[in-house]
Parts: structure tokens; sequence; C-alpha cells
């Protein structure tokens, strides 16, 4: 089976939870499938991804990735069966072979306001596509209803595989990087962790409301590290530096950035628990990345964290900073820890990179024949 990547809308060199995923699943694909080519439709290189010496992974390199006419061409030059599209909105029109996209969640549909082109515009994109498309993977049974519900995409073509963390979370750590990584991000002795892009949905400042609440009200101070790409232009941001600032808290809140996926393992391995304020989440692979280093969590109980977390978590409601407070209250307590990292640890075997792949190829399987 010959399978046409869809990757010219790849992002630049920061990664977000879908591109890891692009990345893990194309390489996994590679190894389960049998009699399986690649064929990656690029307009850069991306050696450091996928190196092109995997004999079953091609690049073929556009100068142009707005130009749908080439991509037709090539797609009959190289013979492809399958036309695959795991990126956001990456879909292009009149593929002459079954089509398979990647929808992670429908976050248009709960907060328009926190999309550009908000419900309407977004709506009438899936309108636009849909029809075209043979089948549809999701990330969770959550959003595989939500697809069904909001984007009005038929049962029959929509399927639930579940995402794995990033090969790092997959491999044993070195007791001594856990302590070279404390001293190279100034970590303190405890710490709760939170790793977010700064989106709206993200949630940012009613949990540092809730961390204030801790320190005023219940006298309980909270160290929190914070990762994730930071810009001078995001307003989020912003308001989170202009939080810190007002309450005094830049000494109790580590803001880190950016952080290289091979040293996330070990953040999370010297945290004390994951606090999760997110709105809404199509997967949240922060809570299987925390499941995998035996890190405990107290998250919010929106969108698809319940299902993937299911009872390896303390839960609250992610508007409420009173709430957050009182469950962050709760995991502090030695043996409450312990229970939640005995009940990840057996959550975590639900989610398989080479599983994953595997039903993906069934599915790709199922649209050619």
């Amino acid at each position: 089976m010959r399978i046409g990547i869809n990757l010219l809308n790849l992002a630049g060199d920061r990664y977000g939870g879908v591109e890891h995923y692009v990345k893990n699943l194309i390489w996994h694909l590679a190894q389960v499938g049998e009699n399986v080519t690649l064929f990656l439709f690029m307009n850069r290189p991306y050696r450091d991804l996928f190196p092109d010496d995997v004999i079953n992974i091609k690049q073929i390199l556009f100068k142009d990735k707005g130009n749908e006419s080439k991509v037709i061409e090539a797609i009959h030059e190289f013979r492809i069966d399958v036309w695959f599209c795991p990126l956001h909105k990456s879909y292009i029109s009149n593929i002459p072979v079954p089509s398979v996209a990647t929808i992670h969640d429908v976050l248009h549909t709960a907060y328009p306001h926190f999309v550009p082109g908000e419900k309407e515009w977004n709506n009438q994109y899936y309108d636009h596509y849909s029809s075209q498309l043979d089948a549809v993977i999701t990330v969770s049974e959550f959003s595989k209803n939500e697809i069904i519900k909001q984007v009005k995409i038929p049962e029959e073509k929509v399927y639930a595989i579940y995402q794995d963390v990033p090969i790092e979370f997959n491999q044993s750590l070195n007791k001594n990087q856990t302590q070279l990584i404390k001293k190279k991000y100034q970590l303190p002795n405890h710490y709760a962790l939170y790793p977010a892009s700064y989106n709206p949905h993200k949630n940012h400042l009613t949990l540092l409301k809730a961390i204030l609440l801790l320190r005023n009200k219940y006298k309980k101070h909270i160290p929190l590290v914070l990762t994730g790409y930071t810009q001078e232009s995001n307003t989020i941001y912003l308001s989170v530096k202009h939080f810190l600032k007002e309450h005094r808290l830049e000494k109790q809140i580590h803001i880190l950035g950016y952080v290289p996926p091979k040293d996330m393992p070990y953040i999370f391995e010297n945290s004390s628990f994951l606090i999760f304020p997110s709105l809404y989440e199509g997967f949240g692979i922060p809570l299987v990345e925390a499941m995998k280093t035996k890190t405990p969590m107290v998250c919010s109980n929106r969108g698809s964290i319940p299902e993937i977390a299911a009872d390896a978590a303390l839960f609250f409601n992610p508007e409420d900073p009173k709430d957050i407070a009182l469950q962050i209250l709760k995991v502090c307590k030695k043996k409450t820890m312990n229970e939640l990292i005995k009940r990840g640890k057996k959550r975590a075997k639900s989610f398989s990179l080479e599983r994953s792949a595997s039903d993906t190829i069934k599915v790709f399987q199922s649209v050619l024949h």
C-alpha cells in the first residue's frame, strides 16, 4: 500500500501536540505496516523528524505548498493508493484516490471566540470537504461524538484511535539526567507542572487565581512550573506575566518557555503533580505523559480529559478557582498521590504507539476495500 501523507502545512522548528502526533505516527506506520510505503508531501526537508534513509519513507518536496494541481500530478506519478491528511485543515479538493483525514478536535464549536473564523466559517470549511473524505480519524470517543454531532460527518466514517506519548516518554529515564535537568532549569524541590501553549482554552489565569487563593486563604505555597513556547506578541502570555507581577507571584511561578522534547520527561519526573485546567481538549497528551512518568494528576472535568485520565486523576471545575485549590490540597496528601500513581500506571497501558499505527493502517485498508 502506497500512502501519500500531506505535510505541506507542517509547522516550523517548534512543535505542538499535533506535530508530535504526526511524527510519532509516521515512524510507527513505517514499522508496523507490512508492504507499506509512506510518501511524505512537504515543502521543506525535515530530516531531523523523518530521515531520508528509511527504506519505506520517501520525501516528496514542493516549492509551493498551495499548488494543488502539482500535488495531484504527484499522486498519479507515485501511484498513491490512499491520501492521508493528519494536520489540522490541510485538506485538498478533487483527490483522485481514497482520502482520510485526522480531525483532532472541534474546539470552534464549543468556544467559537477562541478560534480564528469562529463557528460559521469553520463549519463551512468542514462542510466543503467532509463529503470528499472517505474516513475521518480522531483521537478520543469525546472528539468522535462531537464531530458527528457538531460537524455532521456520518458516524460510519469516523474512527476514534487513541494517541500515545512522544517516544521520549517511552524510554527509561536516567537518574543522573533527572538531577542535571533540575539544575539546568533551576527547578524547585517540589512543584506543580502545567505544560501548555498560551491559548485561551488552556485557562492559565484561572489556575493562577487558584494558586493565589492557596497562598492567601489556605497559607499553602505551591510552586508552579509552566512550559510552552512564549511570544511577547501573545496576549495570553502577556496577561500571565501581568498577573504574576500584580500579585507578587514571580518567584513562585517559573516560566520555562519552550522545552526540548528530550528534556520534558525529566520535567515531569521532577514534579510533584500535573495540574491540567484546560477548558477543552480533543485528547490531552500531557495526561498520558504524566501516567508514563508516574506523576499524579489534578485535572479539569471538561472535554476529553475525564475519558483519557479515567480514574487516575482528581477532577475540578476549571472555571472555579476555589474548586481547583481544594483539589490541589487533596493531591498534596501522600496517600492520595500514591493511589493516583498506581491508577495512572494501570491506565497508561491503554495507550500504545504500535496499536495507534496498526489501527490507522486498518482505516486505510477499509477505504481501499
